[in-house]
C-alpha cells in the first residue's frame, strides 16, 4: 500500500469515527411550531412538537401545569409516527398582553444500556398576545341603571348587634394583652426552629411505616419520598425545590457545593421518581428500598452537625472561635 492510500485510509477513518460520534450525541431531535403568531389574550395556543429519534429509546416530556407565563391546559400525549419519529401537543394559553417567548419544551430520554439520563430541547417560540379593541365611537354605560334596596328596621337592627358584637370582641382582646403582657417579665423565649435533617428523618419513617409500595400504590410512594427530599433540600440549603424540575433542583444544588457523589445519588432518586410518575416506570422492590435508603443516607451524610464551643486553659468556654 502505497504512502498516499496510507493518506486516505486514516482521512476515512477519522471522519467516520466523526460521524458516530455526532449520531450518539444527537439521538433526540425536536421541532416546535405555532400555527399562528399572533393570538388574543386567553386563547388556545396548540404547540406540535416534532421529535426525530434512534430507535429503542425511551422517551418522556418533562412539561408541568404552567411554563414561564403560560398555562399548560393540556396534552395529547406522545405518539409515536414511526420507529424514529414522534409527535406530541401541548395546549396554552396566556392572559397577558404582548411579545411573549414560548420556552424550549424538554423531553427526558434514555438510550438502550445506558443508565444516563438526557434532555432534548425544542426550539423557542415566539407569539404576540393582543386585548379585544375597545369600541371607542360608543360612551361607557352602566347594562341596567343602580337599584336602590330601602333598609328595614330588621337590617338596621342586625347592623348594629354586628357593630356592638364587634366592638365587645376587640375590648376583650385588648383587655386580654394587656392582662398577659402585665404578667411577662423579660424577652419571651422562642425556641429554635426543628433541625432540617430531624424534620426529614420523621417523615421518612412515617413513610416507611405506612408501607405504601407493598400495597401497589408505587407512584404514591415516590410521590411522598421526592416530596420529603425536596423539602430537605428547601429547608436545609435554601434551594427552592418543591416546585422545580429535577434538573433545575440538581443545578441549585451544585451552587451549594455538594459533593459528586452525592449529587448524583441525589440525581439517581429524582430521575427514577420522574419515570415512576411521568412514563409509568415499574421500578423493582430493590430499587424502592434503594431509594428509600439513599434519601436516608443524603439526610445522614449532610445534616448540620453542631458546633461545640472550645475552651481557655482555664476550662472555661471560649466566647469566640478564631478561624
Amino acid at each position: 500500500m502505497t504512502a498516499r492510500m496510507h493518506f486516505r485510509f486514516l482521512i476515512f477513518a477519522v471522519l467516520a469515527a466523526a460521524a458516530q460520534g455526532s449520531a450518539c450525541a444527537q439521538q433526540v431531535t425536536a421541532h416546535a411550531q405555532v400555527d399562528s403568531t399572533v393570538y388574543l389574550v386567553g386563547d388556545r395556543i396548540h404547540v406540535k412538537v416534532d421529535l426525530r429519534h434512534s430507535r429503542g429509546l425511551t422517551i418522556q416530556p418533562m412539561v408541568g401545569d404552567s411554563l414561564e407565563g403560560f398555562a399548560v391546559l393540556g396534552r395529547s400525549g406522545l405518539e409515536h409516527t414511526s420507529d424514529t419519529t414522534s409527535r406530541e401537543e401541548f395546549v396554552l394559553s396566556r392572559y397577558d398582553s404582548g411579545d411573549a417567548a414560548v420556552p424550549p419544551l424538554p423531553f427526558l430520554y434514555f438510550v438502550p444500556n445506558d443508565t444516563a439520563s438526557h434532555v432534548a430541547l425544542t426550539n423557542q417560540l415566539v407569539v404576540t398576545m393582543l386585548t379585544v379593541p375597545q369600541d371607542t365611537t360608543k360612551g361607557m354605560r352602566d347594562i341596567k341603571p343602580p337599584i336602590s334596596i330601602p333598609l328595614s328596621w330588621e337590617d338596621i337592627a342586625l347592623y348594629a348587634a354586628i357593630l356592638v358584637l364587634a366592638a365587645g370582641l376587640g375590648y376583650l382582646g385588648y383587655w386580654l394583652w394587656r392582662r398577659r403582657r402585665r404578667k411577662l417579665s423579660g424577652e419571651v423565649y422562642t425556641p429554635p426552629p426543628r433541625p432540617a435533617h430531624v424534620i426529614a428523618l420523621e417523615a421518612l419513617a412515617d413513610l416507611k411505616a405506612r408501607k405504601l409500595w407493598q400495597q401497589g400504590m408505587v407512584k404514591e410512594y415516590y410521590s411522598e419520598l421526592t416530596e420529603i427530599f425536596r423539602r430537605y433540600f428547601e429547608h436545609r440549603y435554601n434551594v427552592p425545590a418543591l416546585e422545580e424540575t429535577t434538573d433545575e433542583i440538581l443545578s441549585g444544588l451544585r451552587g451549594v457545593r455538594i459533593t459528586d457523589g452525592l449529587l448524583g445519588q441525589a440525581e439517581v432518586i429524582l430521575r427514577r421518581a420522574d419515570l415512576v410518575k411521568f412514563a409509568k416506570a415499574a421500578p423493582t422492590a430493590t430499587d424502592h428500598e434503594d431509594s428509600y435508603r439513599g434519601v436516608v443516607a443524603f439526610v445522614d451524610k449532610t445534616r448540620l452537625v453542631p458546633m461545640t464551643p472550645l475552651e481557655n486553659d482555664d476550662g472555661k468556654a471560649k466566647t469566640d472561635v478564631e478561624p
